[in-house]
């Protein structure tokens, strides 16, 4: 028995990914993201300690994740990432028993991005970015809440370079440098599963690389203030460096987006042979940036088609939208498809918060007058449901 199994663990308005595959007895994992700050605590923490125990690993063993990938800094998808690195290395420094294993990483960071170069301009303008001061005299006070909190990314970035490094994780294994598309092959790894990289683009990231250098040279020399600058727009050197993936095994496929734009995984499909005249038809589609209508246009729906779509989010800015959800519903006509949520089905009446709340009551209207041939699920509602998982092949648990 093989399981290919795709589980979407509740991450607020972020993401946290676990894949199982290989043997149904013994599957090895894949943790993509993390979620933002508290999220780790409340529900990644928690569902690892029963995959623990599901599995009967015991309390001196390391969890095994035979790949961490961080599609990309923005602290929603990052700070569980850097809580479970913190968790080795406090682990490693007070000689206790080790939590996780990690075989590989993978993260662009901005840094690398950015050209080493920078480094230093970038990690003051971070600190900037998070302060009431200008170190630099930059004007960065001036910049808008989403466009501090990206730059405040970079030092996540950073910090979880650097625990790899004192967790002797090899990084980007086996790319030399960045993760970028188009790669020579897929990358295989073991039982069989393979992964194919569709983004970032190389030449989109070379091109951000010279922009980034005329940026900072008007900046430093006044000519332009950082928060136009700096002004990040799901053309964010963030999105535009978010890790992109079609994750195979045994003729079944998921294609795991992070927060790319729709028309940029189009551009990485096509480079790889996967997209021509008819539509790619994947298993498992995880939506692009939580279900937002910025990153996506109705022919990403009808381009890509998919049994399964997976929905990460919980009404924060807005996502998941209606709108995203009707592309899906007009791209698949009469065929019958199944939408995944992260939250509960009566999160729009648990909801306190106003925005949150509001968004949660349109899903719920989408969802009461939706079409016959789209099936929902949600989280289920008991406290110990930290997720939705689609088994692909064998089921990873037995009923």
């Amino acid at each position: 028995m093989t399981v290919f199994t795709l589980e979407a663990v509740f991450a607020r308005h972020g993401d946290a990914l676990i894949l199982h595959y290989g043997p149904w007895q013994t599957p090895d994992r894949i943790l993509i993201d993390g979620g933002p700050r508290g999220v780790y605590r409340a529900f990644l923490e928690p569902r690892l300690r029963q995959i623990r125990e599901e599995f009967e690993i015991g309390r001196d063993e390391p969890l095994p994740f035979n790949l961490v990938m961080v599609s990309h800094i923005d602290d929603d998808h990052v700070a569980g990432i850097i809580d479970v690195f913190e968790a080795m290395d406090n682990a490693r420094t007070t000689h206790g028993p080790v939590p996780f294993a990690v075989h590989t990483l993978w993260h662009n960071s901005f840094d690398d991005l950015l050209g080493n170069a920078d480094q230093e301009i970038v990690s003051r303008m971070a600190a900037s970015a998070t302060s009431t001061g200008a170190p630099l005299g930059l004007p960065l006070p001036t910049m808008s809440d989403e466009s501090r909190a990206v730059v405040a990314s970079t030092g996540q970035g950073r910090q979880l370079r650097d625990l790899a490094e004192k967790l002797n994780v090899p990084v980007n294994s086996p790319f030399t440098g960045l993760v970028m598309a188009p790669a020579d092959r897929a990358v295989a790894l073991n039982h069989g599963l393979s992964f194919t990289v569709i983004g970032p683009a190389r030449e989109r990231v070379e091109k951000y690389r010279e922009q980034w250098d005329k940026d900072l040279a008007r900046i430093l020399a006044r000519e332009e203030d950082a928060a136009s600058a700096l002004s990040f727009t799901d053309d964010s050197p963030f999105n535009l460096a978010s890790i992109c993936v079609l994750a195979e095994l045994d003729g079944r496929r998921m294609l795991l987006t992070g927060d790319a734009r729709g028309d940029f995984i189009l551009e990485g499909l096509e480079r790889q042979g996967l997209l021509d005249d008819a539509p790619l038809h994947v298993d498992i589609l995880k939506l692009p940036h939580h279900g937002s209508d910025r990153n996506v246009e109705p022919v990403f729906f009808e381009r890509i088609t998919a049994d399964h779509y997976v929905v990460s989010g919980d009404g924060e800015y807005g996502n998941p939208e209606p709108e995203t959800l009707d592309m899906i519903a007009n791209a698949r006509g009469n065929d019958p498809c199944t939408i995944h949520f992260t939250f509960t089905r009566d999160a729009h009446e648990l909801e306190t918060n106003a925005k949150r709340k509001a968004a949660l009551e349109k899903i719920d209207e989408w969802v009461r007058n939706r079409p016959d041939n789209l099936s929902v699920e949600f989280r289920v509602s008991d406290d110990d449901a930290y997720s939705v998982y689609i088994d692909l092949l064998d089921p990873l648990y037995e009923d």
